[in-house]
């Protein structure tokens, strides 16, 4: 458990385990993410940048996800489910979205929105982003090509 609300976890430290479902029920964890670079974007329906992301990281999904990647969508709507899962449906979202737990949020010390963290094929932070915009989504697709390569963080 985290021991604050705030641990954001740091680049070079293993993410936090987790175990959840995906809405459509698919069974989702950071160990069956091992072998995948991972991106988890924690964001919600009633934020602006979150909904500017979402066609961007459904384009890389397409693009790479062949090659291993991995996009989870970790929605923090207070909402419920069906509000999440029409939103989903409406945009076509092509990876898994998970409504993530509160306690999902505190250990990533989720407190901004969007907020992504990229992990290397072992579950290693490589990357927080806070925000999007056209240059994080740049700078994101380079990395992702990078880790699906084999470089380093």
């Amino acid at each position: 458990m985290a021991t604050s609300a705030f641990a954001i976890p740091q680049r070079g430290q293993y993410a936090p385990a987790f175990k959840t479902f995906a809405i459509s029920g698919q069974p989702l964890s950071t160990e069956g993410l091992k072998g995948s670079v991972t991106i988890l974007d924690f964001w919600a329906t009633w934020c602006p940048p979150c909904r500017e992301s979402i066609p961007f990281l459904a384009d890389l999904y397409r693009k790479y996800g062949k090659q291993g990647l991995q996009i989870i969508g970790m929605n923090v709507d207070e909402g419920g489910e069906q509000t999440v899962k029409a939103f989903v449906d409406q945009k076509r979202v092509p990876y898994p979205v998970v409504l993530a737990s509160v306690r999902i949020q505190a250990d990533y010390g989720v407190r901004a929105l969007p907020v992504m963290f990229v992990l290397d094929r072992n579950g290693v932070v490589v990357e927080q982003m806070i925000g999007f915009s056209s240059y994080h989504g740049r700078v994101l697709e380079s990395l992702v090509k990078k880790l699906l390569a084999g470089a380093g963080r």
